[in-house]
């Protein structure tokens, strides 16, 4: 009895910890708008894919159709590429909007923690005539059609960070109740306030990170990360310096973004044919090469 009481207090503690990562850091669970905890779908593991490409914004740039829409993000499954890369953020109703805010983070004209999806989706549609998807509408698209195509879901940097704090813990939750981690990865802002969150969702929940910070191997390795997504015209060199040899000798994962064709006008791609090749001839050692032409890309590979 004795022995029993001295494990008491490490068995109650263990408890309260469990209960804390699970709970999203005090993000309570909700569906207030009717739909967001998607139920669990017939298709909870994506097929195999042939390539590791992953098409920024759906590739809208390429297909023309609205950024962050279905309508691109079908695009990219069309092309059965390893995933679609699309930007999240949390709105006041404890929601996550897919959408590319503007230099203020406003979408349509607002900040999306201080309106619901409803007022969002009213303040303006896509170009196409769609309504903002959530992350619900996009899982349902992946996990329905059960192609090879993931979700690669950019935790974006907000002012102040707690917003995206609550995006990537609410968003876990979300993708938990639709049984859809196969379908799902983050890459996070390399803020390290939202890095610590994603790092604890990864345990938590399972769900692949890659930490987007212009830092060395082992800062990465410290902060619980095994995966870094670096810019490809900001941070690898020759125009940083970071490589892609360094993560492989650490034993990291290393993507990059973007890769682009000649006239791409993505100030963060790289679009030289020296710059293409290099990527191109160490293509076997990354795990994704992120672009805003997938179709060209996939002709080049």
């Amino acid at each position: 009895m004795r022995a029993l009481r001295l494990y008491i207090p490490f068995i109650a503690a263990a408890l309260l910890c469990a209960a804390g990562c699970d709970d999203g850091l005090d993000v309570k669970p909700k569906d207030p708008t009717g739909g967001s905890d998607t139920p669990a779908a017939t298709v909870t593991e994506p097929a195999a894919c042939s390539n590791k490409i992953v098409a920024h914004r759906g590739g809208s740039a390429e297909c023309g159709q609205p950024d962050n829409s279905i309508a691109s993000l079908k695009y990219a499954m069309s092309l059965k590429l390893y995933a679609s890369e699309c930007d999240i953020y949390w709105t006041k109703d404890n929601d996550i909007i897919i959408a590319h805010a503007d230099d203020k983070y406003q979408i349509n004209g607002l900040l999306p923690w201080e309106h619901t999806v409803a007022e969002l989706r009213e303040a303006g549609k896509l170009k196409n005539g769609e309504q903002l998807p959530t992350l619900s509408d996009f899982l349902k698209t992946v996990m329905v059609e059960g192609n090879c195509t993931k979700l690669c879901l950019d935790i974006k940097y907000t002012s102040p960070t707690d917003y995206a704090v609550k995006a990537v813990s609410r968003a876990c939750q979300i993708i938990k109740a639709a049984n859809g981690q196969n379908f799902c990865e983050f890459i996070c802002t390399g803020n390290t306030t939202v890095a610590m969150t994603a790092a604890q969702c990864m345990t938590v929940y399972k769900i692949p990170v890659g930490w987007m910070a212009n830092s060395d191997p082992s800062t990465h390795k410290a902060k619980g990360f095994t995966w870094a997504n670096l810019s490809a015209k900001s941070y690898m060199s020759p125009y940083g310096t970071r490589t892609i040899d360094e993560f492989v000798k650490a034993g990291m994962e290393i993507s990059v973004f973007n890769v682009d064709k000649a006239g791409s006008t993505d100030g963060n791609a790289v679009t030289s044919d020296t710059d293409v090749k290099n990527y191109i001839d160490n293509y076997s050692k990354l795990r994704f090469i992120c672009t805003n032409y997938p179709s060209w890309l996939k002709k080049q590979l």
